[in-house]
């Protein structure tokens, strides 16, 4: 698939979802948005303020759409298999990139300091959020972040729970056409983890229990 049919299919998913959600008398937390594309000045000027290049493939998706957004949330239980997943959600915006990237940086300074983290937890954490920019603010307070070359998604959890660090897609594109087709199915890191597969350390972006919550959203 190439990156303008991933970007179309994001779309046609938030409408997808919209049918579902009407049909089903779910609650549209934020009504879909999309914004037309940034332009080349937009993206160099965030560029100069957060000191750092952004991704070629995030600027890419901005070329697109420089702000999307859409959530939603629903009562009932799917199934016990993904009993925690209630809502999901999509959202990437140049204009808060700036404050976004300050938040993500104060997590990364007090994940290394040496007053409260050790020697060897703290090379780790260093290594790990090396050139990472901050794409999706998690509800709880947790950050998807984006790696630069390859365009890695990586989940940051600020409690360090299971998902931290885990990828979520060895490239944005990847990430995007798995988390549409399940719906964005909530960006918490527990709804998260019916997804992935700890053995392996691997997302499952196809197969039975995918096919099993595409399923379940239809219903």
């Amino acid at each position: 698939m190439t990156e303008e049919q991933t970007y179309k299919q994001v779309l046609e998913k938030i409408d997808w979802l919209q049918d579902i959600a009407k049909r089903k008398g779910w609650s549209i937390r934020l009504q879909p948005l999309v914004e037309r594309p940034a332009t080349t000045d937009e993206i160099n000027s965030v560029e100069n303020q957060i000191g750092k290049t952004i991704p070629e493939d995030l600027k890419k998706l901005f070329l697109f759409s420089k702000h999307v957004e859409f959530s939603y949330q629903f009562d009932e239980t799917l199934s016990e298999e993904f009993r925690q997943n209630f809502s999901g959600g999509i959202y990437w915006n140049l204009d808060s990139l700036v404050g976004q990237y300050t938040n993500f940086q104060e997590w990364v300074k007090a994940s290394i300091d040496p007053e409260f983290n050790d020697r060897e937890a703290i090379g780790i954490t260093e290594k790990l959020w090396q050139d990472k920019l901050p794409l999706m603010d998690v509800p709880n307070g947790d950050i998807i972040a984006i790696g630069n070359n390859p365009s890695e998604i990586i989940y940051f959890s600020h409690e360090e729970d299971t998902m931290h660090g885990r990828i979520l897609g060895n490239t944005l594109w990847n990430f995007l056409d798995f988390y549409s087709r399940i719906g964005f199915a909530g960006s918490e890191g527990w709804q998260l983890e019916p997804f992935f597969d700890f053995d392996q350390n691997v997302m499952i972006t196809h197969g039975d229990k995918v096919d099993r919550y595409i399923q379940l959203l239809e219903k």
